[in-house]
C-alpha cells in the first residue's frame, strides 16, 4: 500500500502520523511520501518538502509565498501523475490541499481530506470546490459531519485523537519535579508553533509575565517551543524583556508543561484545546496583520475563536484577539484565575464534556475511512 501525504503544520503532522501508525497495523510495510513534518518522517516516510512550507497564518500572508507554493503543487501533482499512489490523504492546509485534492482526483487517484475547513464560520461556498475534491472528508468536530451529508458529501465523524491521547494521571508536582521548578505558581507560556505567530504575540505573552514578576513573588514561567528556532527567536524577545530569569525554555515537551503548570497562556489553535483536555485553566490570544484580521472580521460569522468554546457556545476560556490583545488585559485573565477554585469547580465538568464530545478513536476510524477507499 502507498499513500501520498501532506501535512500542513506541528499539528496536521501529529495527526498524520497517528493515521499512519493504525494503518501500519494492516500494512506494516506501508509506503508514504510527500510533505511531512518529523513524527511522519520519524515513522519512514519519504519526505519531499518540509510541512513548515505551508505553515502560514491570515489571509494575505500566504499570497507572499503563493509563486513558491504554486511551484511546490505542481512538482508534487507532477510526480504522483507519473506514479499515483493508491490513496491520498490532505491533512488540514486546505488552501494548498484541496486545489491538489482536485488534480489528483482528475487524474483518477482516491483523495481524502482530513480535518474539515471551517466552512461552518467562514467563506460556506467552499462546499462546492470541496464536493470536487474529495472521496471523502474527515471531520474532528461533532457538528461537520451533517453539513456535508447535506450537500451529498461523503463525511465521516471520526473525533479528536487528543481526545484520547492526552494523559490523565499524572500529576502536576510530579511534572514540577521532572523541570526542577519549585515555585507555587506556574504559568505555561505557547505563544505558537509559526514563527510569524512568536513574533507577534511573543513580546504581549514576556510583557504579560514581567508584570507578574513586579506584582507578585514566587511564579515561574515554562515555554515549550514547537523547534530550535523558535526556541532562539523567543529567547531574543526573553532578553530583550530581561526575563531570563523567570523562564525556562525548552523544545517540546508541552503537554508536560501543561501539565506541571495552574494556567496555561497560548496562541488560539491546538495548545488551547489541548490545555482544555488537560484540565488546564486557560488564557487564549491571536494576532494576525491588520489587513488579514480587517476582513476576517467581515468573513467569520463565529461569536468565539477557540475550539473549547466553540464546541460548548460559551466562553469558557478567556480569548484576546487583535486590538483587544494587550498584557495588561492577559495579566488580570490569569491573575482572576490563578488559584481560584471556584473558577476550577466551574471549567472542570466543562472540560469533561470535550473530552467525551472528541473521543471517538479517531486514529482507528480515520484508517478504516483510508481502508475502504483503498478498496481492500
Amino acid at each position: 500500500m502507498r499513500i501520498g501525504i501532506v501535512v500542513g503544520e506541528k499539528s496536521g503532522d501529529e495527526l498524520g502520523a497517528g493515521l499512519i501508525q493504525e494503518l501500519k497495523k494492516t500494512y506494516p510495510q506501508i509506503k508514504f511520501e510527500g510533505i511531512l513534518g518529523p513524527k511522519l518522517i520519524k515513522l519512514g516516510g519519504e519526505e519531499w518538502a518540509s510541512s513548515e512550507e505551508l505553515s502560514m497564518m491570515g489571509i494575505f500572508e500566504p499570497l507572499k509565498a503563493l509563486p513558491r507554493l504554486l511551484l511546490l503543487r505542481r512538482d508534487i501533482i507532477k510526480r504522483w501523475v507519473d506514479s499515483p499512489p493508491d490513496v491520498f490523504i490532505g491533512v488540514d492546509a486546505p488552501e494548498f490541499n484541496i486545489d491538489l485534492e482536485i488534480q489528483l482526483k482528475k487524474i483518477g487517484i482516491k483523495t481524502l481530506h482530513y480535518v474539515s475547513p471551517s466552512i461552518w464560520a467562514w467563506r460556506k461556498n467552499r462546499i462546492k470546490k470541496i464536493k470536487k475534491a474529495v472521496d471523502k472528508i474527515l471531520c474532528i468536530l461533532p457538528f461537520e459531519e451533517s453539513i456535508y451529508r447535506e450537500h451529498n458529501i461523503s463525511a465521516k465523524y471520526v473525533g479528536h485523537p487528543l481526545a484520547e491521547s492526552m494523559p490523565h494521571q499524572i500529576k502536576k508536582i510530579d511534572m514540577r519535579k521532572k523541570f526542577n521548578i519549585s515555585a507555587n505558581n506556574l504559568i505555561a507560556v505557547l505563544p505558537g508553533s509559526r514563527k510569524n505567530e512568536v513574533l507577534r504575540l511573543g513580546s504581549f505573552f514576556v510583557k504579560t509575565a514581567k508584570l507578574f514578576t513586579k506584582n507578585q513573588d514566587d511564579i515561574f514561567f515554562i515555554a515549550p517551543m514547537a523547534s530550535g528556532d523558535l526556541s532562539i527567536e523567543f529567547k531574543k524577545i526573553i532578553d530583550k524583556e530581561c526575563m531570563n530569569e523567570h523562564f525556562l525554555v525548552i523544545e517540546g515537551n508541552s503537554h508536560e508543561c501543561m501539565i506541571a503548570s495552574d494556567v496555561v497562556l497560548a496562541s488560539s489553535g491546538t495548545s488551547v484545546l489541548e490545555a482544555a483536555l488537560l484540565s488546564r485553566p486557560a488564557v487564549a490570544a491571536y494576532k494576525v496583520s491588520s489587513l488579514s484580521y480587517f476582513f476576517l472580521n467581515i468573513l467569520v460569522k463565529t461569536k468565539y475563536f477557540t475550539l473549547p468554546n466553540i464546541l460548548l457556545d460559551d466562553q469558557i476560556i478567556p480569548e484576546y484577539i487583535q486590538n483587544n490583545l494587550d498584557e495588561h488585559k492577559l495579566y488580570k485573565a490569569i491573575f482572576n484565575i490563578l488559584n481560584n477554585q471556584e473558577y476550577s469547580d466551574y471549567i472542570t465538568p466543562k472540560y469533561t464534556r470535550i473530552r467525551e464530545m472528541l473521543s471517538r478513536n479517531a486514529n482507528r476510524l480515520a484508517a478504516a475511512e483510508v481502508l475502504k477507499l483503498y478498496g481492500k
